[in-house]
């Protein structure tokens, strides 16, 4: 393979490593929670209506799988920038590699591609979870997004893109698969050095 072509490949994967990650990161980060408390809005309960306030609806929301969610995509965004450097570094030096550090490498993006993997179905699942509990109260989910969300003060609703979350969603599931292309590539790469 040209040196052009492994430059564009492993820099294509990396690009998508870090933007997928920053999406995923920066979509959770602003659109899944709310108010001066940051509360997460993935894997909300008990949605009902407020009895002392009809026409307002109360709901549990003491998830931390937002916090989570932001932390592994930011780690992502670093371990894309460090392998992604180190990849590119040998690639346009035209140097190889030494086999450990391949299959350090290959080790170190298949622990991440799992992670990756993990956020993509905790976000997946937080916003199903969350939507589910709006349709059995009878609404639709977007509907309830773009009305917003209060903490403690009527007064004061936050309003959440629900297709910003969902594209976040998406977009874990595009830096998994990034990981994970990206983990058979290295270990492709290991196994005919051996």
């Amino acid at each position: 393979m040209s040196n052009w072509l492994r430059i564009g490949l492993y820099g294509g994967l990396h690009f998508v490593q870090l933007f997928t990650s920053l999406l995923t990161l920066g979509g959770i980060a602003d659109q899944a929670r709310y108010g001066p408390s940051k509360v997460c809005i993935l894997f909300i309960e008990d949605y009902r209506d407020d009895v002392n306030n009809p026409g307002y609806y109360l709901f549990s929301a003491n998830s931390t799988s937002c916090s989570g969610i932001m932390g592994l995509a930011a780690a992502g965004m670093i371990l894309a920038l460090v392998i992604g450097g180190v990849s590119l570094y040998y690639i346009i030096r035209s140097e190889f590699r030494a086999v450990r550090l391949i299959f350090g490498m290959a080790i170190l993006a298949a622990g991440y591609t799992a992670i990756a993997f993990i956020m993509a179905v905790v976000a997946a699942a937080g916003i199903d979870h969350t939507c589910k509990q709006f349709q059995g109260a009878g609404f639709s989910c977007g509907t309830i997004f773009t009305g917003g969300f209060f903490e403690t003060d009527t007064q004061s609703t936050f309003t959440k893109n629900l297709g910003v979350i969902q594209m976040s969603v998406v977009s874990a599931w595009f830096c998994f698969a990034s990981w994970a292309a990206y983990t058979a590539l290295e270990f492709l790469n290991w196994r005919n050095s051996v």
